[in-house]
């Protein structure tokens, strides 16, 4: 019986980490820091995409909770405007922004996930390819960044 105890619990913490990308303590005061991962597939979605979840703008997650993709952007001055969200506008994973959606390059900007307008806004100074990031660590504040590739 106390064998079957101890491999049932095993599972269950194994099953609890799989869903958990980072966990660490800290000293003596046991101060737990867990960060989440995005359990499904995340797309920036934007009007240079016509708003569709292509394969070539999913996130990839690059540390614990941060992801990021590469996007080109061909005309310098144009207004590119775009939201992150999964395939499916999935209430929750539709992010867009909460105050200001005007990003400027390096500075993020708190998003709303639970938005169905919203969309987050970028104009490049000059043409390239540049990483948009969201930063979930925080997933009751989430932030989203423009960054030079």
């Amino acid at each position: 019986m106390k064998h079957i105890f101890l491999a049932l619990t095993v599972l269950l913490l194994s099953a609890c980490s799989a869903q958990l990308s980072n966990v660490s303590v800290r000293g003596g005061n046991t101060t737990n820091s867990v960060v989440k991962s995005i359990d499904r597939p995340m797309f920036v979605r934007g009007d240079f995409t016509l708003w569709d979840a292509e394969a070539v703008y999913q996130m990839r997650e690059t540390s614990a909770g941060v992801y990021q993709v590469r996007v080109k952007f061909t005309t310098p001055g144009k207004v590119y405007e775009f939201k992150i969200a999964d395939a499916s506008w999935t209430e929750g994973y539709n992010c867009g922004y909460a105050v200001d959606g005007k990003l400027a390059l390096g500075e993020p900007k708190v998003a709303d996930c639970q938005t169905v307008y919203n969309y987050f806004s970028f104009t490049p100074a000059r043409k390239g390819v540049f990483i948009i990031q969201l930063d979930y660590r925080t997933p009751s504040q989430p932030l989203v960044s423009v960054l030079p590739n």
